[in-house]
């Protein structure tokens, strides 16, 4: 079968793998000129970690992953409030936990998919056209891909989304009333003022965190609330609301700020969800965040990514039918992610707290959620991958 996916991040490069596993010629068209860099850490379990097992990629993630000491939470003057060490967190997923950057697990992804389909970089649909036997994509470049199924692994903004479905972005995207910004610093002030852990500082509607990367270098990220939606934000404005945000703070927040100007990869962006109550038309299908995207709140972007992408490829390899595989693929996971997203709004109040009152009350929980008597308690809902 010849299939066309959308999209070369985390869903993309995955469904890449499992599709030619099975003998699929496979294209993979990514808008960007290479691979991004931009973005944040990551945590990674779940049913990702369990697909990346199959996929024989621990020694891989073992090399990425950021040894993290602990999480430390501050006060705002600088001084420690709290901390949990890192290993009492992986406990609470049975060890099974890794850390690293969005972008170092494409990479991984990248280098097992890159010699066995064709990744055209600089390369993006315009057009989509299909009949009963095959889906005809025009590109940016005005050349034609006929393929018998088109994927659209292209994020929460999905083009393909739009030109299947007739749609505007905002028509399957729920915004859940935050911002959130990251990018790396290059400077060893700031780096002398951090150690090995995860350092966190928060007030109400305000959160920003900080964490040492490879290369000696310095991490950030910031998320707060904000009223509403506001569509494409430009990089100025970007730079200004941040000050808006945290710009009364200090600790080292004063640094971050005044090195964000600065930053090749800065990421800026709303914290939304994907409600698409169908995830198919005819021979196109989504994957990852074009269709089943949780939210940054919920902790699970990138290994939902690869456990839908697994779910997929499995579907179309046990099923003859393609309308039945894709039915399949849907009816499998569908009503998992709406649960997964439920628990991410209501978990949205503890992870970025609306008042000094609930934060008391999450880093009195926080704290307990790894004592040995409360950890076996302690649940991070998940879907199961297919047999």
């Amino acid at each position: 079968m010849d299939v066309c996916i959308v999209g070369g991040g985390i869903a993309g490069l995955t469904l890449a793998y499992w599709l030619s596993e099975k003998g699929d010629n496979v294209t993979v068209l990514e808008k960007s000129s290479s691979l991004r860099t931009e973005g944040y850490m990551i945590d990674f379990f779940g049913p990702g970690y369990e697909v990346a097992e199959k996929m024989g990629l621990m020694n891989e993630l073992r090399n990425i992953h950021y040894p993290i000491d602990s999480l430390v939470f501050m006060k705002n003057d600088g001084e420690k409030k709290y901390d949990i060490p890192y290993p009492k967190l992986r406990k609470l997923m049975d060890d099974k936990h890794f850390n690293f950057m969005r972008g170092d697990l494409e990479s991984v992804l990248y280098k097992q998919v890159k010699n066995r389909v064709n990744v055209k970089f600089d390369s993006s649909p315009v057009s989509i056209d299909q009949d009963d036997d095959h889906v005809y994509v025009t590109l940016t470049d005005e050349s034609t891909l006929t393929s018998d199924l088109l994927v659209g692994a292209d994020g929460m903004r999905s083009s393909v989304r739009s030109l299947a479905f007739n749609e505007t972005f905002n028509n399957s995207i729920r915004y859940i009333g935050y911002y959130t910004a990251a990018y790396i610093i290059d400077d060893p002030a700031v780096l002398s003022k951090t150690g090995r852990s995860f350092y966190t500082y928060s007030e109400p509607g305000a959160q920003v965190s900080v964490y040492p990367i490879r290369g000696n270098k310095v991490a950030t990220f910031f998320l707060y609330t904000y009223p509403e939606q506001q569509g494409h934000v430009t990089q100025e404005r970007a730079f200004h609301q941040l000050h808006e945000q945290f710009g009364h703070m200090n600790w080292i927040v004063p640094d971050l700020l005044k090195a964000s100007v600065d930053a090749d990869d800065f990421y800026f962006d709303e914290v939304s969800q994907v409600e698409l109550p169908e995830w198919r038309n005819g021979r196109i299908t989504f994957v990852g965040d074009s269709c089943q995207c949780v939210s940054l709140l919920a902790g699970q972007g990138a290994s939902m990514a690869m456990a839908g992408a697994y779910t997929l490829a499995k579907s179309l390899e046990n099923q003859t039918d393609l309308s039945t595989a894709l039915a399949h693929y849907e009816q499998s996971l569908h009503s998992d992610i709406e649960a997964l997203q439920r628990s991410a709004r209501k978990f949205a109040n503890y992870f970025l707290p609306d008042s000094w009152w609930r934060i008391y009350v999450r880093d009195v929980l926080t704290r307990a959620s790894v004592l040995p008597g409360i950890r076996k308690f302690v649940n991070f809902k998940t879907v199961r991958l297919p047999q």
